[in-house]
């Protein structure tokens, strides 16, 4: 029966309701905000069971709920190989300097391997939920998949936690309303809910890890009605838009038949970083030697190194171009001045 209603969900106009076995809380932290095409700077992933989301515990000495016992947590720094804002990394506390300076490796396909391992350890139907994920963290997630050629992470859902707050607010029924009445417009931040339900700031804000903690936590309040919520609301992960289209580079290469203009083809490899220090994303383009001030497009360098140029013949390479011309059209002028 849960394998019927999964292909009528995935094939019709609207979803039939599914019984998520595992939700999946998920939080991005990134270089900026989406108009700037944003890269991942940080990813924590925690898969929690809906049997253990619907047995909430207290401690005797707060009011805040215990984290349940059985979660699995996945958390990773990312270089982004771009340059994060000034006010993203005074938020997140991550900047170039410091994810380089410990080795950070790029949002790469052995990170891809890592988010399909931990997914596949965890009991299907499973759903990520995600903090105004509709809007951020699923699109920019997909945006990162697409340029390494992935279409989607597999057969997974995802539910956006303000839009779940926003409709159970609407709920007839007062006893499913998760926020109290005030006169005031609502915020559904995520640390203005929290505030709300615990009287009291999240910990930890602004770390993927932190504001993923949060999430369990807002959850935990009303956790039977969320769950039904998600269950009845949540779509797949692969209709989610992505943030920004991949930008297809033009590169240079030679053949057979003479040097061609292509794209580079979509695979699943690793980025690999070009071995000129002067190209290198994320980091400011020093002067070329003999050459001041002067710098090549990466495209342009990417297909002189198959040439096997150093970077002084890149230098000298716009010079040289000229005095040819100059002695070409010089050529063309004395061939018309003797030629009756």
């Amino acid at each position: 029966m849960r394998c019927l209603e999964m292909a009528e969900r995935g094939s019709g106009a609207s979803f039939l309701p599914v019984s998520m076995e595992t939700l999946v809380f998920m939080d991005l932290e990134a270089t900026g905000l989406p108009f700037s095409q944003p890269k991942i700077t940080e990813i924590c992933l925690l898969a929690v069971h809906r049997h253990a989301l619907e047995r909430t515990e207290y401690s005797n000495s707060s009011s805040l709920p215990l984290l349940p016992r059985v979660v699995d947590k996945l958390c990773l720094c990312v270089n982004p190989g771009k340059a994060c804002t000034p006010v993203a990394s005074s938020i997140t506390g991550l900047s170039n300097e410091v994810l380089r300076s410990t080795c950070r490796q790029r949002f790469n396909a052995s990170l891809v391997d890592a988010l399909h391992a931990f997914l596949q350890r965890q009991q299907p139907p499973l759903c990520l939920v995600s903090h105004n994920g509709n809007h951020f963290d699923f699109p920019l997630l997909r945006a990162e998949l697409a340029i390494l050629g992935f279409s989607g992470l597999g057969d997974i859902y995802c539910a956006d936690s303000i839009a779940a707050m926003k409709a159970l607010d609407r709920a007839p029924n007062p006893q499913h309303a998760v926020l109290p009445e005030t006169g005031k417009k609502r915020s559904y931040s995520l640390s203005n809910v929290y505030s709300r339900f615990y009287g009291r700031p999240p910990p930890d804000t602004h770390t993927a890890e932190g504001d993923v903690l949060a999430m369990v936590s807002i959850c935990q309040w009303r956790a039977r009605q969320l769950l039904e919520w998600v269950d009845a609301n949540a779509q797949p992960f692969s209709r989610i838009k992505v943030m920004y289209e991949p930008r297809a580079e033009i590169t240079r290469s030679s053949g057979a038949r003479g040097e061609t203009d292509r794209l580079p083809e979509t695979h699943s490899t690793a980025w690999k970083e070009p071995a000129n220090p002067y190209l290198r994303m994320g980091e400011p383009k020093s002067e070329a030697p003999g050459a001041p001030g002067f710098a090549l497009p990466g495209d342009r360098a990417e297909g002189l190194a198959t040439l096997g140029c150093t970077e002084t013949h890149r230098c000298q390479l716009p010079l040289l171009s000229g005095v040819i011309a100059g002695l070409v059209v010089g050529a063309a002028v004395i061939l018309y001045l003797l030629l009756p």
